[in-house]
Order: structure tokens, then sequence, then C-alpha cells
């Protein structure tokens, strides 16, 4: 059916005797208008649609208000139609540093599975002016934990986000600074803990809501960067590796990562039975929510359904005190390691780095004598991407997991100054 055979009878009538008669320029051009009005009534709906697009011309996003209290982590269902990185709703926040305005939002993203969902984070903008245009850093954080409690944007707010020294030497440098709280951790869980690819989108789509903002002075066309560490690490690096095919809207300058989970199978052969089971523990989750079809509630015992329910009510100090020197194998029936079957080690495979090109330079930090995450991981990425001609330097530091995350502090933050400056990025390969 054509646009004009959806118009009623009455209205052709009367726009055909618009049409021919003589009329004053004003009542023409009110004809005209309300032309327009009743072709837009009956656009085909998939007109507005493929025009939301990623990157595409699109329409005014409309962000809803923001409800009080913890509603605020609780998406609308269901969620408004949007671009990957529109804000949903946003509320002003309390800044971690005098001098500097901070909101927390509530954003678009998208699913390892390709569909839309929600994330939370914090975005936090220096008063002070700017000379030029003031770049955005997104720092990737570290394992806070698995509650809805551990979410970066509330530990922002309480004073207990440990990993609030570098986002501080961000801020110190007079960036703005969005801090997200990746799928399913301020927002309803289970966190997709550890699957690069979701975190990955989650942090460039964090770039995106912060420079869509509302009354933060920033620009679209601001130079960006990502910092992360550990967990942040892995979030970073796929960041790096998804930039191109899925925002290539952004002008990222580079990214620096350290401790890096590249390879998440060599890391839980490592932490299997030691300290730091309760990472393992939260990893198996992780996957479980990000990809169903793995059936992770297949494999537990009792003893493991239970356990793993009870971590995700845990911040990381208690969850890794809890669960000292447990074993996969001590949660699973019959003790397997669903590691090796085949739906595992499929969505595990998907989620390594490496087999995608940055391109954008990188750096790569990592403690010599990490106890959790192994040296050689992150050796074995810088040699996959050099493989491929990307720009990456790797520094290795005499430190373990934690204290690596404070040594390369003065390097990180050097590095990323000379990428937003527009300089060229160093490299080791």
């Amino acid at each position: 059916m054509t646009l004009f055979h959806r118009l009623n009878a009455r209205s052709l009538t009367w726009l055909r005797r618009v049409m021919v008669t003589a009329l004053p320029v004003a009542a023409l051009l009110m004809a005209v208008l309300l032309m327009a009005v009743l072709l837009m009534a009956v656009l085909p709906a998939g007109t507005a649609a493929a025009a939301s697009a990623p990157g595409a011309t699109t329409r005014p996003h409309a962000i809803l208000p923001a409800p009080p209290g913890d509603a605020f982590y609780v998406p609308p269902s269901p969620l408004p139609a949007g671009r990957p990185g529109d804000i949903i709703w946003y509320r002003p926040s309390v800044s971690p540093v005098a001098g500097a305005d901070a909101w927390q939002v509530l954003y678009l993203s998208t699913t390892a599975l390709g569909a839309p969902t929600a994330v939370s984070g914090t975005v936090i903008v220096p008063a002070a002016p700017y000379a030029g245009i003031r770049p955005v850093v997104a720092y990737a954080a570290g394992t806070q934990g698995w509650g809805p409690q551990c979410a970066p944007s509330k530990e922002i707010v309480s004073g207990t986000f440990d990993e609030e020294f570098a986002v501080n030497n961000l801020l110190a440098k007079g960036w703005a600074v969005v801090v997200t709280d990746y799928p399913g951790l301020g927002t309803p869980g289970p966190e997709d803990y550890n699957v690069g690819i979701p975190e990955g989108y989650a942090v460039l789509d964090s770039l995106r809501a912060a420079l869509r903002l509302p009354g933060t002075g920033l620009s679209a066309s601001a130079p960006a960067g990502i910092e992360g560490y550990s967990q942040g690490g892995g979030a970073a690096g796929w960041a790096a590796q998804l930039h191109h095919s899925y925002a290539p809207d952004l002008h990222l300058a580079g990214v620096a990562m350290g401790g890096t989970p590249a390879n998440l199978q060599a890391v839980a052969a490592n932490i299997n039975g030691s300290l730091f089971f309760a990472f393992l523990g939260g990893t198996a989750v992780g996957f479980g929510a990000a990809y169903p079809s793995i059936h992770l509630d297949r494999y537990l015992n009792a003893a493991g359904k239970a356990a793993f329910a009870q971590l995700q009510t845990m911040c990381q100090a208690q969850g890794l005190l809890t669960f000292a020197g447990k074993r996969i194998e001590d949660y699973t029936i019959g003790g397997v390691n669903p590691i090796n079957d085949p739906p595992w080690k499929t969505v595990l495979d998907e989620n390594d780095l490496g087999a995608i090109k940055p391109d954008i330079p990188v750096l790569q930090t990592h403690g010599l004598v990490d106890e959790v995450i192994p040296y050689g991981v992150e050796v074995t990425l810088h040699k996959q991407w050099c493989a491929m001609g990307v720009a990456t330097q790797l520094n290795g530091y005499v430190g373990d997991h934690v204290l690596t995350a404070l040594l390369d502090q003065g390097d990180v933050v050097s590095w990323l100054s000379g990428r937003l400056a527009g300089q060229p990025a160093p490299g080791n390969c």
C-alpha cells in the first residue's frame, strides 16, 4: 500500500483543494506543515528504528526522570529505545574529590549475545576550566566483589572504592572520568564477571554516556582514553579490540591495561584451590549469567548452588576469606570441571583476548611475580598483538598482583597523557 493510500479520503480531498486554490502565503505554509504531520503519522515503524543504529543521525533521546534510592539501579521494563551509550536516567552524586562534579548514570549497552541491556556508572568532571577540549577517560575497575553493594558507583559515594587513588590521578590531570559498574553489578545481577565481551561494550558505552550527559560541558569530539587493571585490564583490553567495530564514533587515543586475565583458562588453572578461588567462582557465575545456554546449574551440586549464591552477596575481601583454598571440583556433580566441556570451552575461547587487532595504541603493565594472573599470560597477549602490528608496549614490575597496581601508576598516567595529546605511541615488540 502506498503512502497516500494510507491517508483517509477526507484528508486527501482537503489537501487537493489547498494545492489548487490560490491561497495567501501564510495559509499555504500552514498546509505544507499539516502535510508533513500527516506524512510522519503514517511512516513505517522501521524508519525510526533504523535511525537509532549506532553512529546514525537520530532524533534526540528522551532521558527519563531518575527514581530515588536504590530504585535508580533497577532498569525500566521494557528498556527505552535508543543507541548504545544513551542515558536512561541520571542524578547528581557525591564527588570523590573536591572541586569536581559527579553524577550517577544508567545507560544502554549490549549483552554478550547482542541484546540491549542497562548498565550503571559514575561520571566525574573537574570544575576548573581546561585549556582546550577536556579529555575523558573510562576507568575500568578491578574486582570489587559480587554483591550489589560492591558496585563502584555505590563505593565511590561511601568512600570505600579501593581504586579511588587511580581515578584521582586521572582527575588531577583535569580529565573527566567515567567509571562503569559493569553489567549486573549495580543493576540486578549476577554480574557478567570477567566476561570480556560485554565488559568491553560497557566500558565503551560508558564513554558515550559521559559525552552525552547534559551539563558536563564535555565535547563529542573529546579525545578519550581507557585505563583498567585486573578485571578492569580484561575489560579495557576488550574495549581496545571492539573499538573499531562497535564504537568507531569515539575518538579513542589509547588504552592502558594491566594485570590482564587475557587467557581465562590459564588463570583458572592457576587459582583453582588457591587463596583466590573466589575469583574463579565469580567467573563461573558470570559466564553462566552471560551465556544461559551453558547451564551452570546443571553442573553444581547442592553445596555448589549454596556457595555460589552466598558469593553473590559478598564484596571482594569477604569472598576471598570465605572461599580460600576451595576447588571448583568441590562444588560440581561428580567433581567435574566445566571448563573441560565443549560449551564452556567455546564461550571461554570467545572471551580470551588476542584474536582481534586493536586499532589504537596499548600499554600493558604486569607484575613479574603476580600470583593471581601469571606474567606469562600478559606476555603471550603482547606477542599476539605485536604479530598483528599493534603499537603495544609491555612494562614489567617487580611486584605481585596488588603492588603492581600502585607501581605502574606513574607510567600509566604519563603514557595516557602522551596519547591524549596526540603524540606517537612507543612500543617494544
